[in-house]
């Protein structure tokens, strides 16, 4: 149920609206003329979508919904109008208006309208909420896993280095904040499923025995199970598990190769290694740039994909130094998902004539 203002003049059509609206569960307040609506916004989130005609005595429906956009920015405005006027509609959209319904029109197409906008106030919302929440959420989630990797390693900045490298080779493949956000997840967490793996397996200064390498290797499906819950990471959930499959298809779990291993994890992959090469670990020293070089370019095209080599050797930071890791800002990609430009197309289509690009609602059987 959403509670939606209606402004509208004409007792008739306001009392349709009213009924079409409370008929689908909706709280209507409605208003007779502009003032009247302008003066019943007075606090964000009152209302959750404003429907008014354009033409009304005091205030107009761009009046309402410039002022209804200052107090709450996030309130979905719907027009509704007998005016085929491509300025109007214009100025509609620039006050804040996400959608124009001409008259006359059927109660489905109303409520399908609506629907419309009410999701689109959802996604609206949580991006908001994922504005703030993502760097927190990804700085918690570096904590965590530089925890974890303290029963692993001397230092607990591989983590670290790892997200920071990754992000950069994703930034120099030209890839957005979403696919970013990911790899950066991806990296952060990749090796998440030792926390399965006993301490003393981790921390052996000798060579492994094939029994215990088995052990170790089980680690990428280990963390890919307890992200597995999560829904909404599917992909970082795969870089986790595929962080050491091999271009040319020896590696593990699953035996991958060339592009069926994703693009997260095959960044994931050769960072890694170039970290583990560059810091050392119980089992191997510390080597040195030109070993580390000489080893990639070895590798490139058989455990390594080559663009993701050539890309890490282009962002390869100097010896000693480290890259910085960016915030992300994931409001531009989430706007698009939110914003109008598909309406706008839409209201031009119709204006001009052409229907084609006008949602039709389905009506029930």
């Amino acid at each position: 149920m959403a509670r939606v203002l209606v402004a509208e003049d004409d007792s008739l059509t306001r009392r349709f609206i009213e009924e079409t609206l409370e008929f689908a569960g909706h709280e209507v307040t409605s208003a007779s003329n502009g003032a009247e609506a302008i003066s019943t916004i007075s606090t964000p989130g009152c209302f959750d979508a404003v429907i008014t005609d354009y033409a009304m005595p005091h205030a107009n429906g761009v009046d309402l919904i410039a002022h209804a956009q200052r107090v709450d920015p996030m309130i979905s405005c719907i027009v509704v109008t007998a005016f085929r006027d491509l300025d109007l509609a214009m100025q509609a959209m620039q006050a804040g208006a996400v959608a124009f319904i001409p008259k006359p029109f059927k109660s489905m197409h109303l409520l399908t309208v609506l629907e419309r906008a009410l999701e689109r106030r959802e996604l609206a919302d949580e991006a908001l909420r994922l504005r703030f929440l993502a760097p927190m959420l990804e700085r918690f989630t570096m904590v965590l896993a530089n925890a974890l990797e303290s029963k692993d390693y001397e230092t607990q900045e591989h983590s670290t280095r790892l997200v920071g490298m990754s992000d950069a080779i994703a930034r120099h493949l030209g890839l957005n904040d979403g696919a970013r956000s990911v790899i950066r997840f991806g990296a952060c967490l990749h090796d998440i499923g030792k926390v399965a793996v006993p301490e003393a397996l981790l921390r052996k200064p000798e060579a492994l025995t094939p029994e215990e390498r088995a052990i170790v290797q089980t680690h990428p499906e280990v963390g890919a199970a307890i992200l597995a819950d999560i829904d909404t990471w599917e992909d970082v959930r795969l870089i986790v598990r595929h962080h050491h499959e091999h271009f040319n298809g020896a590696g593990y779990p699953d035996g991958l190769r060339g592009e069926q291993i994703p693009l997260g994890a095959r960044i994931v992959s050769v960072v890694d290694a170039f970290d583990v090469m560059r810091t050392g670990r119980p089992y191997q020293p510390a080597r040195s740039y030109d070993w580390i070089l000489e080893e990639l370019q070895r590798e490139s095209g058989s455990q390594f994909d080559s663009d993701m080599v050539a890309a890490l050797l282009a962002v390869m930071p100097d010896e000693g130094a480290t890259i910085t890791v960016p915030p992300l800002d994931l409001q531009p990609e989430r706007r698009a998902a939110v914003g109008r430009r598909q309406n706008e197309i839409a209201i031009e289509a119709w204006l001009r004539g052409d229907t084609s690009l006008i949602r039709k609602p389905v009506l029930p059987v």
